[in-house]
């Protein structure tokens, strides 16, 4: 992960929540409002620098079997737990928790250990999921929205997608990019292992 960019985007972002948090929890604020500002967070946060960094170490039990089978036709997604919407939601949240304190240090923080993680799923996986990834389709259990998406929302969504994970190394998932980066470029006599 590039860190320069990094901090000089989470600057940006911190700037987008510090001037926009007051005006997101006016109660003149319509939802559609609120909408449109997690929508631009949740965007801000799409165009911080990825890397192998943010992977969690996890895979789905389908996708899994799927490299185990037939790794060839394996689509593989880099799923963020944390969809940008809800990301915005979640640092709106964050921000008003701090009182306005939150610094950019602690939303790097946020962003490398929460917003900017992923698992691997399969494509079809990955579209399953987003409807359990609405915010209205959500049930806390009567925990806080902040208390939910720092214990819960990985979990709750994955189980009510019927999602199973298991541990995947960085470097397997290394070599399967490059297998089938080769495979692309006409490389039929690759092989990829377990």
């Amino acid at each position: 992960m590039n860190e320069k960019l990094l901090k000089e985007r989470i600057e940006v972002l911190h700037q987008i929540v510090a001037g926009t948090y007051e005006d997101y929890f006016d109660p003149t604020t319509n939802q559609g409002q609120r909408g449109l500002f997690e929508t631009v967070l949740g965007a801000t946060i799409w165009y911080l620098p990825g890397g192998g960094e943010l992977f969690s170490g996890k895979i789905s039990v389908a996708a899994l079997n799927s490299l185990a089978s037939c790794p060839e036709d394996t689509k593989l997604v880099e799923e963020h737990f944390f969809p940008r919407k809800i990301g915005g939601r979640f640092l709106y949240e964050k921000f008003r928790d701090s009182e306005g304190t939150l610094t950019k240090q602690q939303l790097q923080d946020i962003f490398v250990t929460k917003l900017g993680r992923f698992n691997l799923v399969l494509k079809s996986e990955n579209d399953g999921l987003k409807k359990y990834q609405r915010i209205e389709n959500m049930n806390p259990g009567g925990l806080s929205f902040l208390e939910f998406c720092e214990t819960n929302l990985e979990t709750y969504t994955y189980t009510q997608a019927g999602i199973e994970l298991e541990d995947f190394s960085l470097e397997k998932y290394k070599e399967f990019k490059t297998f089938k980066r080769r495979l692309k470029n006409g490389f039929n006599d690759e092989k990829f292992e377990l």
